[in-house]
């Protein structure tokens, strides 16, 4: 059965709360939600937005009154900087559980920083909800308290491969393609996928440069793409090594149609590039465009709160808190293994939580949500949707 936060039952039973029992005096006691992001270090760049999407939801609820399952309690979200490392990520995750007292935990943005900050809720049996890695193993390892927002990496070949041949039905000669990505978990598992799938399509990989995240000079990766003769760069990485990419390739004088995957290919640092981005792709969970009721209310009150367009990372942040309230709401309880079996039952397919480009954020038996992608692109300096055809704001556009 749907949960969804009522107002107006969330403001009779706040009202109630005021006035009941001494026993029940912790009703009023805050659902303790701690929040990993990256507000320092290599992905510092992403983190920002991310806790703003976090505290935009946190905010909504508990200005609607709180969590009636709890009498009307507020969320406490406590944040916990993961500087970008495994190890910060880690240590954190279990000051928040073991110290701060967290109920849930939310985050943390890049898959190598995920991964060690949810073993650590699982040892201490505490809900841990992945709003945006990507690395399939996440939901492969049939752990009991992680669930995720975001699709498997691997998800996005199949979609890149459709979109491919999208691409050669109207005309494009794409028969050689090339692969640029971080070499860490995320762009390995991206990658992963691509090489699995593409060359059953008939279509070569002539290129494969990998790079450590952050690095300051992609040049040497660059001449090599162009010197691949590659119809079509597959690039796989965060925002800020993107653009030291796309850099690097205008001063090979290479122009490649470029596809990039994540949140980092529709950043607005990229549109800084002006001319070197216009025209390029980049595959994504979300975009402000997707036409759905609850992504619409989003992005309308998150430029409302914050001047600026939210991005893919923000809407599953936002996401990944609503369900962490419903959850808690559902289970009309505090403790982390009833919201654990709280989510597992979930169905979000109206409301804030359902922004997602699926039909309702639910969770499968390893605790992941089954959602696509869809498809942007650079024109006229602004990014759009334009596949699938069924949900884009404008068609494809051709350079020439």
């Amino acid at each position: 059965m749907t949960q969804e936060l009522n107002r107006r039952r969330l403001m009779q039973i706040a009202a109630a709360a005021t006035v009941l029992p001494a026993g029940f005096a912790h009703a009023a006691d805050p659902l303790k939600v701690g929040v990993l992001v990256p507000m320092t270090g290599a992905t510092a760049g992403d983190g920002a937005r991310l806790l703003k999407a976090h505290e935009l939801a946190a905010k909504q609820i508990n200005e609607a009154g709180g969590i009636a399952g709890l009498g009307g309690a507020k969320i406490e979200l406590m944040v916990a900087d993961t500087q970008s490392k495994p190890e910060v990520g880690r240590s954190e995750a279990e000051r928040l559980i073991s110290r701060a007292g967290a109920s849930v935990l939310l985050g943390a943005w890049a898959s190598a920083v995920t991964i060690p900050s949810m073993q650590v809720a699982e040892r201490y049996r505490t809900p841990f909800i992945v709003t945006s890695a990507v690395t399939d193993s996440i939901t492969e390892q049939k752990l009991q308290f992680v669930f995720r927002v975001s699709p498997k990496g691997s998800w996005a070949a199949k979609d890149v491969i459709e979109f491919i041949g999208f691409l050669r039905q109207k005309g494009q000669k794409i028969d050689k393609v090339a692969l640029a990505y971080e070499d860490g978990p995320f762009g390995q598992t991206v990658s992963k996928g691509y090489k699995a799938g593409l060359p059953e399509k008939g279509i070569a990989i002539v290129a494969e440069e990998t790079f450590r995240t952050g690095s300051p000079d992609l040049s040497t990766q660059a001449a090599k793409l162009k010197a691949s003769g590659a119809d079509l760069v597959l690039i796989v990485c965060y925002v800020d090594d993107e653009s030291v990419l796309l850099r690097a390739l205008a001063a090979q004088q290479y122009k490649p149609m470029v596809l990039g995957y994540g949140g980092g290919h529709v950043h607005p640092t990229l549109l800084k590039l002006g001319p070197l981005v216009e025209g390029a792709f980049g595959i994504v969970e979300w975009m402000e465009d997707v036409k759905k009721p609850a992504s619409e209310t989003f992005v309308k009150t998150y430029k409302e709160a914050y001047g600026e367009a939210p991005l893919s990372n923000a809407a599953q942040a936002y996401a990944s808190t609503w369900a962490a309230a419903l959850a808690a709401d559902a289970a009309r309880s505090r403790e982390p293994l009833a919201i654990r079996d709280a989510l597992r039952k979930l169905k979000l397919s109206s409301g804030p939580a359902s922004l997602l480009p699926n039909d309702a954020l639910a969770f499968d038996e390893n605790g992941q949500n089954i959602v696509g992608n869809v498809m942007s692109q650079v024109i006229d300096g602004n990014f759009v949707t334009v596949w699938p055809e069924a949900v884009a704001s404008k068609p494809v556009k051709f350079l020439k």
